[in-house]
């Protein structure tokens, strides 16, 4: 940080950055890359509504200094093209100041083309490849959600615990499922199991019978779904529909209403084919319960589908990045990011905006723990986190238990 900032940033500190904004009363933008269609279309509105539930806490206390904070939202249409041309429009056309999103690891790795150069902060609240925090990012790439390389110990290490021999594993052949794949098949084996196929699959395909074909050859005990919502519902259909009577195995790309409960369950009759099945999410925070009846009572739930919570930490972070800086450039909040969301700072909640705001202006630190738990931002850009696992019951997802990471 300059000179300059440095006195800026001290006397936003003091007198609330009123002056400083004085010059500029438009919104603030902040953008949104959420898969409204595509292989993830049916998590994008969900998660899009998390942010915009954000903006409109922070909109109701007044704003950011007076300047009320607008959410544009574009599809991604789960594509890494589609991505790339959706964050050059926010960032050259739209003049964002930071953004939310992408929700798929490889389209938040294609748009990282456009944001780090361009040194706007981009915030995954989705994304869990463990190959993102590889990139060489200038610091400009963080995200509110753990990493696979602790998703998929966890998931592996619930395939042995349900006492499976012999699983098969089919995922997304993109960073996120082969990243994933790789370290539950590694876990599996590590305690004496047999991955007897791994079995990548192209997105958006009308069938995938020859995928899983080549999946039930080696007759497996479980199936592990490291697959995106709309491919995956088909691949189970065509499991059934080929004699598969074994279990399931889930990550987090499988779990939410119309999801993971399975095609069966769209009249609930009768137990569908994953009644039972198990599945893995990167845990909630500290006032989950709270927040998902916020949620829902604000008109943009109830939703079981993940991940809500984090894009609304990752609005939340960005504002209060803003207030303590007291600048909208990418820059100063990139360099704000951590101090608020990290100790020594007193403690705030998701739910007080007014109150962090407050503290930030009297010249009191703060350490924001959200809507998703802690965001203790790494040198990376990651943060840390447990994994939820989760079951199938009564054509419901019901949460069991949580693992550290």
């Amino acid at each position: 940080m300059n000179t300059k900032r440095i006195v800026v940033a001290t006397l936003c500190l003091a007198i609330g950055c009123l002056g400083v904004f004085a010059a500029d009363d438009g919104p603030i933008k902040i953008g949104a890359l959420m898969a409204l269609t595509g292989s993830l279309g049916p998590y994008g509105p969900s998660i899009a509504d998390g942010a915009q539930m954000a903006v409109d806490t922070i909109n109701a206390a007044g704003g950011i200094f007076g300047r009320s904070v607008e959410l544009l939202l574009r599809d991604t249409a789960t594509s890494a093209e589609v991505g790339r041309d959706a964050a050059s429009k926010l960032v050259e056309i739209d003049g964002v100041s930071a953004i939310v999103g992408a929700l798929s690891s490889g389209v938040t790795l294609a748009v990282s083309s456009v944001t780090i150069p361009a040194e706007v902060v981009l915030i995954s609240p989705a994304s869990t490849a463990p190959s993102i925090p590889a990139l060489d990012d200038n610091d400009y790439v963080f995200r509110t959600v753990v990493s696979d390389a602790v998703q998929g110990v966890v998931l592996g290490r619930l395939a042995n615990l349900q006492n499976y021999s012999n699983i098969g594993i089919i995922y997304v052949n993109n960073d996120y499922g082969k990243g994933l794949a790789d370290t539950v098949k590694a876990t599996f084996e590590a305690y004496g199991g047999t991955v007897s196929a791994s079995v990548p699959y192209e997105e958006n395909k009308p069938s995938y019978r020859g995928e899983v074909d080549q999946l039930l050859s080696g007759d497996p005990q479980a199936i592990v779904l490291a697959s995106y919502p709309v491919d995956g519902n088909k691949q189970i259909v065509q499991a059934v529909e080929a004699g598969y009577e074994g279990k399931w195995l889930m990550a987090d790309g499988m779990k939410g209403e119309g999801v993971a409960p399975g095609p069966a369950c769209a009249s609930a009759a009768e137990p569908g084919p994953l009644e039972g099945a198990y599945g893995t999410v990167a845990a909630s925070g500290f006032k989950t319960a709270q927040f998902e009846a916020d949620y829902a009572a604000g008109g943009y739930g109830p939703s079981t589908i993940p991940y809500y919570d984090k894009a609304y930490d990752a609005v939340m972070l960005i504002a209060l990045a803003i207030v303590r800086g007291g600048d909208t450039s990418g820059e100063s909040i990139r360099d704000n990011l951590r101090a608020v969301s990290s100790a020594p700072g007193e403690v705030v909640y998701y739910d007080e905006w007014e109150r962090a705001v407050a503290l930030l202006e009297a010249g009191i630190e703060i350490n924001y723990q959200g809507a998703a738990g802690l965001v203790d931002f790494k040198d990376t850009g990651d943060v840390e986190g447990s994994i939820q696992i989760w079951r199938i019951e009564g054509c419901e997802v019901v949460p069991v238990m949580e693992v550290s990471g």
